[in-house]
């Protein structure tokens, strides 16, 4: 028979394994906690078409031809340059949403883009207006920030628009 001396797990060891699980089991929480923001879908809203109408909320072009948008839910977002921009739900289904921009002047064509909000972080849609700078319609929940200090403008809550970049003049 062999006699074997059973190991005697000492003060120390016994701390560091208790510290080791703690390690573990805080890591496995704080990963869980990364993948759930960064990878679950953030429901997102657009409470400007929830608002009463208003008369500056009708778009003075004719519209007949846009059929992804119901018109007479459009909400007017705001103004910049020469170019008026609105929000209307879409016609394919309840979460989708259209950015519709048209001239201030009457002497342009309107344009309209229409997209599913999937996620409350993201951008909902993107158009070019008729100057050629770009809008986006963003849902509510939407950070601003990042955007903002590229030098885009926040025209509304839902809407933002990149200036137009002036041309640097050559020097010979």
């Amino acid at each position: 028979m062999d006699n074997h001396r059973p190991y005697r797990v000492t003060g120390m060891w016994k701390l560091i394994i208790a510290f080791a699980a703690v390690v573990g089991v805080g890591t496995c929480v704080a990963l869980g906690f990364l993948w759930a923001a960064l990878f679950v879908v953030q429901p997102g809203s657009l409470q400007v078409l929830d608002t009463a109408p208003a008369d500056q909320d009708v778009p003075a072009g004719d519209y007949a031809s846009l059929t992804d948008a119901r018109m007479e839910g459009a909400r007017f977002l705001g103004t910049y340059s020469n170019s008026n921009y609105f929000a209307a739900p879409s016609t394919y289904d309840e979460n989708s949403f259209c950015l519709i921009t048209e001239p201030v002047a009457d002497d342009g064509v309107w344009e309209a883009t229409c997209n599913r909000l999937i996620d409350g972080r993201g951008v909902l849609t993107s158009i070019s207006d008729t100057e050629g700078r770009w809008a986006i319609l963003v849902p509510d929940q939407f950070d601003h920030g990042e955007l903002e200090a590229e030098g885009w403008v926040s025209v509304h809550r839902n809407l933002l628009v990149q200036p137009m970049m002036r041309q640097v003049e050559e020097t010979p």
